[in-house]
Order: structure tokens, then C-alpha cells, then sequence
């Protein structure tokens, strides 16, 4: 008899527990689609890959250099992927020192622009020009896993900043 009284239990509990479970499924499932419309209101379908390009004169709008060492003879794989590096590294240091740039920067479409240096020479040239005019730069350091050895330094990014103060840091590189 005991048996049959402790299975009856698990049962009922159960029952209640699947019960509560598909009740609060179905509620939440009814309700999620306008908690997420409250947070994201400003948002239409698309909108995070449009980019809003709002140029306030040619020499205002920011723009990253991306300079990569011509003189490495990377492949284009290898380029873009340090391009990214380098993107994502100024991006970052952006947000943390400068966070006031990023609207700008991003507004006006997050121009980013590759251009050919020679040697890693030229690329500490950039760095000391670029803090003389107190613009941000960010130097990606490889971790010599395919084409170069560890710690080669492949690009430095600089930047973002208006394209009238880059001009005068990077204005006389090659495009790449």
C-alpha cells in the first residue's frame, strides 16, 4: 500500500511541475516579443548594417588608416586579417580613451582606409606623428603562427580622427 501512496505523489508532482512549466513557456512566449520591442524601439529590420553617412566637409569626416608593412610581403589573407586586428584594436582603445570620437566616427560611415609602409621604421614614424598631434594608434603585433615571425609588428592602425589632421600623419602614403 505504501508504494502505491509514494507513487501517487511523484505523480501529482510531477503533474504540477509540467503543469507550471508549460504555463510559464506559454506566457513567456506570448510576452518576450514586445519585452524586446521596449529595449530596441530604435531599431528597424536592417538597420545595424546601414550605416548613416553624414559628411560634415571632405576634410572633417574621420576616417582609420590601416598601415600595413609592405616590406613583409604578407598575403592578402594575411593583410585582411591584420587589418581586422588592427580595426578592432583601435576600436577598442577608442571606446576606452576617447569614447567621444565614435559617434563622429561612426555617423560618418567608419571609414576605414589601407595604405602601403616600407619598413617597421616608418611605422614608428607614424606612431611619434601621431602622438605629436595627439591622434590614437594602435600597432598589431603578430603571433607568428603562418607568415611571420612572433611578435613582427604587421600594422598600425591610426586613428580614427578628421581626415585634415590624418592627411598631415599619413597623407603622403600609397593606397594599398
Amino acid at each position: 500500500m505504501m508504494g502505491i501512496v509514494t507513487s501517487t505523489s511523484y505523480l501529482a508532482v510531477f503533474s504540477a511541475g509540467t503543469l507550471v512549466g508549460i504555463t510559464s513557456t506559454l506566457t513567456l512566449l506570448k510576452f518576450l516579443p514586445r519585452i524586446r520591442k521596449k529595449g530596441y524601439k530604435q531599431w528597424e529590420k536592417g538597420q545595424e548594417e546601414k550605416f548613416e553617412f553624414e559628411p560634415i566637409s571632405a576634410n572633417d569626416e574621420y576616417r582609420l588608416i590601416l598601415a600595413v608593412r609592405n616590406d613583409l610581403k604578407m598575403q592578402k589573407g594575411k593583410i585582411a586579417a591584420q587589418c581586422g586586428h588592427a580595426s578592432v584594436a583601435a576600436y577598442a582603445k577608442v571606446l576606452h580613451e576617447r569614447p567621444d570620437l565614435l559617434p563622429l566616427w561612426y555617423r560618418q560611415g567608419g571609414t576605414k582606409i589601407a595604405v602601403k609602409i616600407d619598413s617597421e621604421a616608418e611605422l614608428f614614424k607614424l606612431v611619434e606623428e601621431a602622438k605629436k598631434l595627439d591622434v590614437l594608434t594602435s600597432v598589431v603585433r603578430d603571433a607568428g603562427q603562418t607568415q611571420v615571425a612572433p611578435g613582427t609588428r604587421t600594422v598600425i592602425a591610426v586613428g580614427p580622427a578628421p581626415k585634415s589632421i590624418l592627411d598631415k600623419i599619413t597623407g603622403n602614403l600609397k593606397l594599398l
